[in-house]
């Protein structure tokens, strides 16, 4: 267990999750759903997804500018959000919703990666809301939102190891392993590969964005991931949407 105190949440869940004492004592109020999917199967390894991204290419194109996209509520609350409880400049290091909107609005195409991660990137742009995937065989139960201490190695995906300076506001593990620079950069080690069966995935809120937002964040990917099993590209099974807050 880490050296924090931590207060556990109420509740029985699929997900356990805690909060570091000190993201009170840090003013960081933060709200999270989780989605536990087991049992999944990639049944064919040539498909396409057009039929789901479409629609949502021509809504972005329609509702959104390059110059108003920024003034999206949502979008707007996690910039807030990266400013003043992360120190981190929104217009280098955008919230991930807003980054693949911003592809989208500058003609560029959202890369293909695999069903799953296909499912909740196009969730993530139909609803702004920022989502990370991890493969639930590599992490250790619960999960913590915490802040970091000293020199706590991360190794994001595609990048070299490095440390994170003291008090980066990270998603780990029980073992201390850090899974996510919340919310917007994963690790390497639980990244979900084509054979990973059982994962959790996570719709990380902020206290503006409340649990009906991030519930429908989940409920979007569901309707994409049910589309692709109705074509028989994959297959699933599934608990229920769980929220967590501190």
């Amino acid at each position: 267990m880490h050296a924090l105190l931590d207060k556990e949440l109420k509740g029985t869940y699929m997900v356990h999750a805690t909060f570091s004492q000190d993201l009170e004592s840090s003013h960081i109020y933060l709200r999270v759903a989780t989605w536990e999917i087991s049992s999944f199967e990639w049944l064919q390894k040539e498909y396409s997804f057009e039929d789901v991204f479409s629609p949502i290419i021509d809504r972005i194109n329609d509702q959104f500018t390059l110059t108003d996209v920024k003034l999206q509520p949502i979008i707007a609350a996690y910039r807030q959000f990266y400013w003043k409880s992360l120190h981190v400049d929104p217009t280098k290091i955008r919230p991930a919703g807003e980054a693949l909107i911003r592809r989208i609005l500058h003609k560029k195409p959202i890369p293909k990666i695999s069903p799953f991660v296909d499912a909740y990137n196009w969730a993530s742009i139909a609803t702004c809301v920022a989502m990370g995937a991890y493969d639930l065989n590599q992490v250790k139960l619960p999960l913590h939102f915490r802040l970091t201490q000293e020199n706590e190695p991360f190794q994001p995906i595609g990048k070299p190891s490095h440390t994170l300076p003291p008090k980066t506001l990270i998603t780990s593990d029980s073992a201390n392993q850090i899974l996510c620079q919340y919310p917007y950069r994963d690790s390497q080690f639980s990244l979900i590969q084509p054979k990973t069966k059982t994962m959790v995935l996570i719709a990380y809120g902020i206290s503006e964005i409340s649990q009906e937002i991030l519930f429908n964040a989940l409920d979007r990917t569901k309707t994409h991931l049910d589309w692709l099993s109705a074509h028989d590209i994959i297959r699933y099974s599934a608990g229920s949407f769980e929220y967590h807050e501190n």
